[in-house]
Order: structure tokens, then C-alpha cells, then sequence
């Protein structure tokens, strides 16, 4: 019985060792699989529970005007964040907020700024916070596990609303321009540019973030003990700064000019001609670019972008206007190369001419009488233009305009450019307008009509007059200069055109210019807005129907390094604030005269284009400073006008 019972014991014990053995070997190939194959896996698990990846966040560049000062900086800021992943429920955290820090937000708030971050989990909820948050939020953890502060390093412009438009403003980084500029950091703080340098010069501003782990306890705390440090923990990236950026404007003369303007809405632009520095960049009304590099309020952008006075609106490159008189030495230029006027040509002007049965006026009603081109010019008589562009024809006037960038986009550094419009009987036809008459021409002689420009635009047609030919692309950012097109202006034109120029600012429209000592060329002109204005006074009608007044030119006549162009919307004439505030910058620019409030007492000689017309009388307080960079920007209801029908058209 034994002997039976001993195989059968054997036996069992065989299975169990069998069972035993293959629980070893799963047991052996589970570890196998856990700590080699599955190892960084579960590596990184074990290692989140200790650590935290913190960005170092790199800082944009600073912008710099020409002579040094800081024109925008960074300052450390903080920030409250939402943080998805940790777990939790958002509606606890929004009462939770509410309750504790006083921050309403809905939770269609947060989840659309949860959408505008390119980090998915992660969301912006307020930034530059009290620090009387900071210590609520560290204070009530148990309340706020979703919520966390982070520092981070905020644009500052230190001059406020001041060349806002040239500058620009940043903002946070769109998942759209994260995939569009391939950025992938984990950081929901990369601000972009949104407008002017900040956006052309966005990637030498832009800098490369660095990553540290850093070493937390149970509490998500970092702990400092250097004891205690684990591995995996410190710096793994070093983050890389964003380059500075020197600017070719001059804060002082830019500061000037925009005090010049007062309450005035238009535009000015002084440059280089020989370089294509520009050395100002006035767009008013402004705006404050610190606004944006916070979290601006809804009902904030809403007053901003509804305002009927757009100022966000680049009116240098983004206005279109007719140029008014500004546009006749132009057409002298292209009469006297093209042989078709010299300085001796003389026209009648008694006032008006009558051209195939329309009337075309002069803005004297009286007219200027028998009138040379030197004449023509000083006193801008539109009998003289309308004759010398009927002679001219448009043909001529369109090949030179190419040489000298109308029609077409300057090519300076700032974004969203448009481009006025110079017209032809190509341009004409391709829009069904009919066919191009004799009396098309006569108009745009006088700079009005079908033809457009940006103040730009026209700044490129005084620049290169002012080195004989030769016109460089506009740019903000330093660099050397860019020769756009270059052609031959006879030594005898250039010559007739400055003299005429010189004149009109020494005995014409343009007194209000003259500084003694500096002989200074230039031109006014008055662009009609509404055809309501024809044949009155500019003055006597509404703000918002008077003529745009223009001014524009260069100087020192010898040997010319600025080029201007001032542009006041509804200013009435140019030869009144349009000159006072070109004379402001000339002054400085070339004397060193920093002014302490701008010049309002001049008396200006009666503006071209408007018949009859008396000086405006001289305001009743001197014109406010715009030198505060804290002051907010002001926002004044104003039309912004565009052309009209010429004067004389029925």
C-alpha cells in the first residue's frame, strides 16, 4: 500500500515544483518587462512625483531709438493660471475665486482662453495681478489645486501712447501662430507681435525658453535643500534672450511733433532722403501699446477698435488722401524733362478756365494773371496746372510715376501697407469707367481727381527731388540703405523746382515755415474732402467736412538731409498748422530747438485751393502736450475722410 502511495506523492510534488517554477518565470519576465522594457515609462512617472518642469522664460529684446533711449523693455509681472491637468472641479474653482479674489469669470470665459492658449491645459486667466492674490491663492491650496502664479516678463513702453503705431504691441501667442511660427515650448506666456516693429521684427526680438526641473514635495512646493536633491533636477535648457533692435527714430523729435498736432488728428513722417532713415512716424490719433501687453478688457478693446476716430488705423501707410497742390511739382518735373514746359512758359489765369464746356476754377477768383511756371508754383495757380497737364498728358505723367513709387507700395518695414492709386486709362478701363477723357487730365494736374496717395507715398516724391533722383525704401529698423530706382533729374530741373519751392515757403503759402537761416523747400496743399466744400471758405463748414491740409518737403535746399511730409485731417489749409508743426521738427532737426510748447501765433499766407480764404483764427489755449507716457490715449470723435471730386466739377 505504501509503495502504491509513494509514485502518487512523487507525483504531486513534481506538479507543485512545476507550478512554482512557472510562477518564477512569469514573475522573472513581468520584472523583466516592468523595469527594461516599460523602465522609462514608469522612470518618468516616478520622477513627476518629485518634479516639476519649470520654463525660463527668455526676455524679448528692447527697442532703441537712434541716440539710445529705451523705447520698450521688459518688467517681471505676475500672472494667475489655470491648470487643467492638476485635476479638480472648475465650477468649485470659479466660486472659489469669486469668493476669495474677488474675480468673477464664467466658465465660457475660461474655456475660450483655454482655445486662445497654445498650451491645451493650460489658460491665462489675469494677468499683472495684486500681490494680494499671491498670498490668497498660496494660502488657500486646498481651495485653488487648479490654480497657480507665474512670473513672467511683460512689455513696458516706457513713452506711452507716443510713435505707438511705429512700435506696435504685443500679445500672447495663438495656437494658429504657434503652428505658423513652429514654436512648441510649453508656455502659455510667448507673446508675439501684433503690429508695427514689434510684429516685422518679431524674430530677432523673439528668444528661445529655457527648461529647469525643479524639485517639489507632496505639496507641489519646491524644495530648496540642496541635501535632498534628486536626479533629474536643474537646468536642462539655457534660455536664449531676444536680440535688441535699434530703431532710426528720434523719440525727442517724434515727442515734438506729436505735441505740435495738439487735438489734431493726421499724420507726419520726417526721413533721410538719402538714406531712407525715418527719423519720425506720427499716426494720430494713437493708442497706448501697455494696454496690450496685459490682459485688456473686452469692453476695452471694444472702445478702441469701435472708435469712430480709428486709432489703430497706420494713417502713414493705411490713410489714403488726395495730395492737393502738394502733387504740382511733380508735374513740373515731368514738363520740364520731358520738354514739354521750361521756366519761361507763362499761362493767363483770370481765374477759371473753361475746357471743352466745364469750368475749371482757380482757388483765387480773381485770378493770378499772367503766370510762369517759378509763379505758378509760389502762388499755386490751378489755371497753370491745368493747362500744363493738358499739355503733359497722363502717358508721361505715369511713366515718371513709376520712378518715383506712386501707385505702389513703398516697401517700408512695417506691416499691412496699402497703396494709393495713380490713374491711367489702363487703370481707368480695367475698372469699367469708360474711357479716358483730355479732362481727366486737369484734375489730377492739380493732385486731385482719381488719384490717391498715402502720406508715404508722397514723403517718396519730395525725397527724390531732394537727391536728384534717387529714391531709397523707407525703413524704421537700421540697416544699410536700399536704393528702390534711380533716374536722371536734370541739374536745370532740379534747380527751377528748389527755387520754386524755396519761394513758396519765403513769399507764398507756406510762410509759416520759414526758419531764418534755413533755406527750406516746400509745398502746401489742401485736399478737398466733400464737394460741399467747392468754391468756400474750408474754415466756415463743419470739422468734419473742411479740407485736408497738407505740407511737404525737405531742407536745407544746398544740400537736403530731411525730407518731410505733414498731413492734418480737416485741417483746412496747409499753410497754417500743417507748417507750424513741419517748422517745429526742421527746427529742432537742424538748429537743435527743443520748443516748449509749439507755435500757434504765426500768421500763414492764404492757402491755395480754397477761394478767398482768411487765416483761422488762433486758438484760445495753447495746444495740450502728448509727453505723459502714463496719460491714457485720448479718443476723439473725429470723421476720417476720404477723396472727393475736384474743384470746378459740377
Amino acid at each position: 500500500m505504501n509503495g502504491a502511495q509513494e509514485p502518487s506523492l512523487q507525483n504531486k510534488i513534481q506538479f507543485l515544483q512545476a507550478i512554482l517554477w512557472l510562477l518564477f518565470v512569469v514573475f522573472a519576465l513581468r520584472l523583466f518587462y516592468l523595469q527594461v522594457i516599460e523602465g522609462p515609462y514608469y522612470r518618468l512617472l516616478s520622477e513627476n512625483n518629485y518634479t516639476r518642469p519649470t520654463v525660463l522664460r527668455a526676455p524679448r529684446g528692447m527697442l532703441l531709438d537712434r541716440n539710445g533711449a529705451v523705447l520698450c523693455r521688459n518688467q517681471v509681472s505676475f500672472s494667475l493660471v489655470l491648470d487643467t491637468a492638476k485635476g479638480g472641479s472648475l465650477d468649485q474653482t470659479l466660486l472659489s475665486m469669486q469668493r476669495i479674489l474677488g474675480l468673477v469669470m464664467t466658465k465660457e470665459e475660461v474655456q475660450a482662453a483655454l482655445r486662445r492658449s497654445p498650451v491645451p491645459s493650460l489658460a491665462v486667466l489675469a494677468r499683472d495681478i495684486p500681490t494680494a492674490w499671491m498670498q490668497k491663492v498660496e494660502a488657500n491650496q486646498d481651495e485653488f489645486k487648479m490654480l497657480r502664479i507665474e512670473m513672467e516678463l511683460r512689455r513696458e513702453y516706457p513713452f506711452g501712447p507716443v510713435a505707438s503705431h511705429a512700435l506696435g504691441y504685443v500679445g500672447l501667442l495663438s495656437p494658429k501662430e504657434a503652428q505658423k511660427l513652429r514654436v512648441s515650448d510649453n508656455d502659455p506666456f510667448i507673446e508675439v507681435g501684433k503690429s508695427g516693429v514689434e510684429r516685422t521684427a518679431n524674430a530677432l526680438l523673439m528668444g528661445k525658453n529655457g527648461l529647469r526641473m525643479a524639485q517639489v514635495n507632496s505639496l507641489g512646493r519646491e524644495v530648496e535643500d540642496p541635501t535632498l536633491k534628486l536626479p533629474g533636477v536643474g537646468i536642462r535648457r539655457e534660455p536664449i534672450p531676444g536680440q535688441t533692435v535699434h530703431l532710426t527714430l528720434d523719440i525727442q523729435l517724434q515727442n515734438i511733433l506729436e505735441q505740435a498736432f495738439g487735438e489734431e488728428h493726421g499724420s507726419a513722417i520726417f526721413m533721410n532722403p538719402s538714406t531712407g532713415d525715418i527719423l519720425a512716424w506720427v499716426s494720430l490719433p494713437n493708442f497706448d501699446p501697455n494696454l496690450f501687453s496685459g490682459a485688456i478688457p473686452a469692453s476695452k478693446w471694444r472702445e478702441i477698435s469701435e472708435d469712430p476716430s480709428h486709432p489703430l488705423l497706420d494713417r502713414p501707410i493705411q490713410g489714403v488722401y488726395p495730395p492737393g497742390s502738394t502733387f504740382k511739382p511733380f508735374v513740373a518735373l515731368v514738363g520740364l524733362e520731358d520738354g514739354v514746359l521750361t521756366p519761361d512758359t507763362t499761362f493767363y489765369c483770370p481765374g477759371y478756365w473753361d475746357f471743352g464746356g466745364r469750368v475749371f476754377h482757380c482757388w483765387a477768383k480773381g485770378g493770378h494773371g499772367t503766370v510762369d511756371l517759378l509763379k505758378g508754383l509760389q502762388d499755386s495757380c490751378d489755371v497753370y496746372f491745368y493747362h500744363a497737364g493738358d499739355l503733359i498728358g497722363i502717358q508721361r505723367m505715369d511713366k515718371w510715376a513709376s520712378f518715383f513709387g506712386l501707385g505702389t507700395k513703398t516697401g517700408v518695414d512695417l506691416p499691412s501697407e496699402i497703396s494709393g492709386i495713380f490713374p491711367s486709362p489702363a487703370w481707368k478701363a480695367k475698372r469699367h469707367l469708360g474711357p479716358w477723357y483730355p479732362g481727366d487730365n486737369l484734375p489730377v494736374a492739380i493732385g486731385q481727381g482719381y488719384l490717391t496717395v498715402t502720406p508715404l507715398q508722397l514723403l517718396s516724391i519730395y525725397a527724390t527731388i531732394a537727391t536728384g533722383g534717387e529714391r531709397f525704401q523707407p525703413k524704421l529698423l537700421e540697416g544699410p540703405p536700399k536704393l528702390e530706382s534711380s533716374v536722371s533729374i536734370s541739374p536745370r530741373t532740379e534747380a527751377v523746382l528748389k527755387q520754386a519751392l524755396q519761394l513758396v515757403v519765403e513769399s507764398g503759402t507756406g510762410t509759416a515755415c520759414r526758419i531764418p537761416g534755413v533755406a527750406v523747400c516746400a509745398k502746401t496743399g489742401t485736399a478737398q474732402v466733400v464737394a460741399a466744400s467747392a468754391g468756400r471758405n474750408s474754415m466756415s463748414l463743419p470739422k468734419d467736412q473742411r479740407d485736408h491740409a497738407w505740407f511737404a518737403g525737405f531742407a536745407p535746399a544746398g544740400n537736403p538731409s530731411v525730407a518731410f511730409v505733414v498731413m492734418v485731417e480737416h485741417g483746412g489749409h496747409g499753410g497754417n498748422l500743417a507748417a507750424k508743426i513741419a517748422k517745429a521738427g526742421l527746427e529742432y532737426l537742424l538748429l537743435g530747438k527743443k520748443p516748449a510748447q509749439p507755435d500757434v501765433g504765426t500768421k500763414a499766407a492764404p492757402e491755395d485751393q480754397a477761394p478767398n480764404q482768411e487765416t483761422p483764427p488762433k486758438p484760445d489755449a495753447p495746444l495740450k502736450a502728448r509727453l505723459n507716457p502714463q496719460e491714457p490715449p485720448r479718443f476723439i470723435t473725429a470723421r476720417y475722410g476720404g477723396g472727393a471730386n475736384p474743384r470746378g466739377q459740377p
